[in-house]
């Protein structure tokens, strides 16, 4: 099984939002924890205080409180895990004032499912978290996820495309619900991801969500459509411009920076220390790019001098 712990996604604001829901889990398994730490017993505390906030039926405490419960540490660490790195690339995207009914209706999106394909008693944020990374997949399907993997009990780290590897958490789901495995609200986990992902093709369709210029949604890769580039860096391209399309801005709103490199030096030239050659306009000196050949972070040298090296960071 492989553990997510990095997504290559800038932020255009400060995710507080998806912050303050990853506290208010935490803050609600502290008071699980409380709620059966005394009394005569655990069982019976259960079903008088916690009982009333699980998913079981049509009742509202339990459509809008069962997204805030967890059944043990383990099922918690892993579903703030995906909402941490998840939750905090949609809610800059969308902003956090939007983020939070968002989070909520895709929680009741995925109860809805929950209780009308198979029903029961559950618990947990997954379904709510899937719909998350619905919406993920349709604003960064490109963007890298670096995650960490046990063979043999020794550790690797590898990155993929992030349409990869959710495609194949999907499948996952999918192979769950057919096969009617106990123990996971697979339906839930379904109709959650659905509906974020339908939610995301909406922003964008009415334009509630306007991707940046270096960003390419699920909708502009399937539409074959490139992102736009600023007019600095397709101005009278040549090859090595053209090269440089391929590398992802670390700063997606660089600021064009007065003094002489912007007027003397319309192209800064400067390599990675892996060797690859670059050429980018000088309005983004001292920038951060993404080499396209090693990926690693090139900071983009302030002088305009052909040979000059950025520096990795």
């Amino acid at each position: 099984m492989f553990i997510p712990y990095s997504v290559d996604v800038p932020f255009d604001r400060k995710p507080v939002m998806n912050w303050l829901i990853c506290a208010l889990v935490l803050l609600a398994f502290f008071a699980e924890i409380a709620t059966v730490s005394h009394g005569v017993s655990a069982e019976e505390n259960s079903q008088q205080t916690i009982g009333r906030f699980v998913l079981n039926g049509w009742r509202i405490t339990g459509l809008f409180g069962y997204m805030w419960l967890h059944k043990g540490i383990i099922h918690l660490i892993g579903n703030l895990i995906f909402l941490w790195l998840f939750g905090n690339a949609v809610c800059s995207k969308i902003g956090n004032v939007l983020y939070a009914p968002v989070y909520i209706g895709l929680g009741l999106i995925a109860a809805f499912s929950h209780l009308l394909f198979i029903g029961g008693p559950a618990i947990g944020a997954s379904g709510a978290i899937n719909g998350i990374v619905g919406m993920y997949l349709v604003f960064f399907p490109e963007n890298s996820i670096s995650c960490l993997i046990f063979i043999f009990f020794r550790p690797f780290t590898f990155s993929v495309s992030g349409y990869w590897l959710i495609l194949l958490w999907f499948i996952f789901d999918l192979w769950g619900a057919v096969s009617g495995s106990s123990g996971v609200a697979y339906f839930a986990h379904i109709g959650g991801f659905l509906g974020g992902f339908g939610l995301a093709v909406l922003m964008l369709k009415n334009k509630w969500v306007v991707m940046q210029r270096d960003e390419k949604s699920l909708l502009q890769l399937l539409g074959g459509r490139k992102a736009k580039m600023s007019d600095a860096l397709t101005k009278n391209p040549t090859p090595r411009q053209q090269q440089s399309e391929h590398v992802e801005k670390i700063n997606p709103r660089p600021k064009i920076m007065p003094g002489p490199v912007a007027q003397q030096a319309p192209y800064i030239r400067f390599s990675c220390l892996c060797g690859q050659k670059m050429e980018i306009a000088g309005a983004y000196a001292g920038q951060i790019v993404k080499c396209p050949k090693c990926s690693n972070r090139v900071r983009i040298p302030e002088t305009p001098a052909s040979n000059d090296s950025g520096g990795n960071i």
